[in-house]
């Protein structure tokens, strides 16, 4: 099992329907990590139970998740849609991938930072276009990365 870090002020905002509500970025107060059932269904709503996701469960601000992955783009969808809910400080992720996967390599976004910086500082050989086509799913509910949010670096 792995264990990943977040920031607990920022992310997505569940509603009571476990639809994003809001964007949390750094800096703002944390809420309180949303109930267990909101985020199985938030995961639904994002397409991942298809994704071989046997177990999640939620304890103080802490998602402890079981799933199978085919590559490193869904285990890490997997591990990022968990931690970047406003609420959630750490992913304990048992996550069963091919042998010969890669580790995931992710980046917490600071203030200020765009796609482009961040491809600028990796050490691995992407643009600001291959860090926004890893990161699709996480960019799709906001008008780009926010300070505090957890994005993947591809491999080159």
């Amino acid at each position: 099992m792995a264990i990943f870090k977040f920031n607990r002020a920022a992310g997505r905002k569940l509603n009571d329907k476990a639809e994003i509500e809001a964007i949390n970025p750094a800096g703002a107060p944390a809420p309180r990590a949303p109930h267990e059932s909101l985020i199985k269904r938030a995961f639904k709503q994002y397409g991942l139970s298809q994704l071989s996701v046997s177990h999640i469960t939620v304890r103080d601000t802490t998602v402890a998740v079981k799933a199978k992955a085919e590559n490193a783009a869904e285990r890490d969808a997997i591990i990022l849609a968990a931690g970047n809910i406003a609420g959630i400080d750490t992913v304990h992720a048992d996550i069963t991938v091919p042998e010969g996967t890669p580790a995931p390599v992710f980046h917490q976004v600071a203030p200020g930072e765009t796609l482009a910086a961040i491809a600028e500082k990796t050490d691995a050989d992407v643009t600001a276009q291959d860090l926004h086509e890893a990161n699709k799913d996480e960019l799709a509910h906001s008008e780009g990365v926010y300070p505090g949010q957890t994005i993947r670096i591809p491999e080159a």
